[in-house]
């Protein structure tokens, strides 16, 4: 089954892609020269594909960088940062090896390294961008899998794809986008009741190489290992076996030579990270990755809201949800773990765009319960979001905050429409911290909101007829 033989699929693809490149243009002409972690990707990249070599000490020794950067002093017609660093200040492995090795994950940079070479940032971003489209894909055939007709298939995937926090970092030169493909494929096609040879080792493969996209996937990757070998098991094929398992251990071993090569250890050096949480920081960031005044997901994206309330009975009815949940729920607990759950500099919610995708099937049921007037609210709760994504858009440099509190869309917002949402926002981000009984207060009222959605959502009955989805969803796509 090919991506254009279903023409709300096609239409996804043609919309997604039509935005993404509108983002991209824009992210190109204001968000210059690369910052966050984006840099040290691509001079991980250089090193790799012009030197052949991990050692980046004379990467930064020869001001490699330089080449990503505009001239000094800075030209009239400058669109990008105001300021930033002239010498970029590397990040280093917390090491005994000689020399200067980056701490971020080796996969992305692998994933850019000729496309950065032929065509410098574009060629990058377009690595990023092509998963992103087949991020919207799966997105849409999720959809369909929880029985929305195919419209709604498609309305789903295109909102989803084009708000916060996916359609940022479809620009951007970060792990998120790559990760949250390899999560959404491996959980659709490890519930998939037939696999073909070719999908078994895509399959296979994608286990394998997410956890060189970033460490922090390890556990969910673990999981994922063990539903494979549990659905291996079941249907007694040794062949296909092979198939699934090669590439995963190609990828499980040698992460792990890579780790002892590096940090003289199977795991990555915890110093490579900026600390952990005790219970209570993990409980703060856990309602933060939410909740947050300028890094929270439904504060960006409050359609999320509905797609959590969807959750238990996208559980209920749907075997990609329950596996879906044994893989995630391994991973919001690392990142809740982290000191710096947020992110830091980029866009909001950047932990949470690997796991996003998974809310169109969760929109799918809850859409397919709500009559006319819900389904209003719920395009109502993206508008919101969506007038967000185009505050952001319009000077992208607002997706970035500053730890202090403030959200610079809502700001923007309130400059227009002279308000004070922003001023409204509870920060859980600890340089800016709200007080104890503020944050408190907002976590009783998700709770409370979440149980309210819940309930309504359980009183209604299906608004439309629950339809069989397209097997080859499952067996091919």
């Amino acid at each position: 089954m090919t991506i254009f033989s279903d023409r709300w699929r096609a239409a996804t693809v043609g919309i997604v892609t039509l935005f993404y490149v509108v983002v991209a243009a824009q992210f190109m002409d204001r968000l210059q020269p690369l910052t966050g972690d984006e840099p040290f990707y691509v001079m991980t990249a250089i090193s790799i594909l012009r030197d052949g070599d991990l050692d980046e000490s004379n990467n930064y020794a020869n001001r490699d960088y330089d080449e990503f950067y505009p001239d000094d002093p800075l030209p009239g017609s400058w669109n990008g940062w105001p300021a930033f660093p002239r010498t970029l200040p590397p990040h280093p492995a917390t090491t005994d090896l000689g020399g200067l090795h980056t701490k971020h994950g080796l996969g992305l940079s692998l994933l850019i390294a000729i496309p950065y070479e032929i065509a410098d940032r574009l060629g990058a971003l377009i690595v990023v961008l092509t998963c992103a489209v087949l991020v919207a894909i799966n997105m849409y055939l999720l959809a369909r899998d929880a029985h929305a007709p195919p419209v709604w298939a498609a309305a789903i995937a295109i909102m989803l794809s084009v708000s916060m926090p996916i359609a940022p970092y479809a620009a951007l030169i970060f792990p998120e986008i790559p990760a949250a493909l390899l999560l959404v494929y491996t959980v659709r096609r490890l519930a998939a009741p037939n696999n073909t040879q070719l999908t078994l080792m895509l399959t296979g493969a994608a286990i394998g190489f997410l956890p060189w996209l970033h460490q922090r996937f390890v556990p969910t990757t673990i999981v994922l290992v063990c539903i494979a070998l549990a659905n291996l098991w079941r249907n007694r094929e040794l062949g296909a076996a092979v198939l699934a398992l090669t590439p995963v251990a190609i990828g499980g071993f040698s992460l792990i030579g890579y780790n002892l090569w590096l940090y003289q250890s199977p795991v990555q050096d915890t110093a490579d990270h900026a600390g952990f949480n005790g219970l209570a920081g993990t409980a703060n960031a856990g309602f933060g990755l939410l909740l947050d005044a300028q890094w929270g997901l439904l504060i960006a994206a409050p359609i999320y809201i509905l797609a959590l309330a969807g959750v238990p009975f996208w559980c209920r009815s749907s075997h990609v949800a329950r596996l879906a949940l044994l893989a995630l729920v391994p991973y919001i607990l690392v990142v809740a773990s982290y000191s710096v759950w947020w992110g830091e500099w980029g866009p909001p919610a950047r932990y949470l765009v690997p796991i996003a995708p998974f809310a169109a099937g969760a929109l799918a049921v809850v859409i397919g319960r709500l009559a006319t007037p819900g389904r209003i609210t719920l395009v109502g709760l993206w508008g919101v979001g969506m007038v967000l994504m185009l505050v952001g858009l319009f000077n992208p440099q607002r997706f970035y905050h500053q730890p202090n509190g403030t959200n610079n869309l809502y700001a923007a917002v309130d400059d227009r429409l002279s308000t004070s949402l922003a001023d409204r926002l509870i920060a859980f981000q600890p340089f800016a911290l709200a007080p104890l009984n503020q944050r408190t207060a907002a976590g009783i009222a998700l709770i409370g909101l979440l149980a309210a959605v819940i309930l309504a959502v359980a009183l209604l009955p299906n608004a439309t007829p629950a339809a069989t989805p397209d097997p080859r969803n499952r067996s091919s796509d």
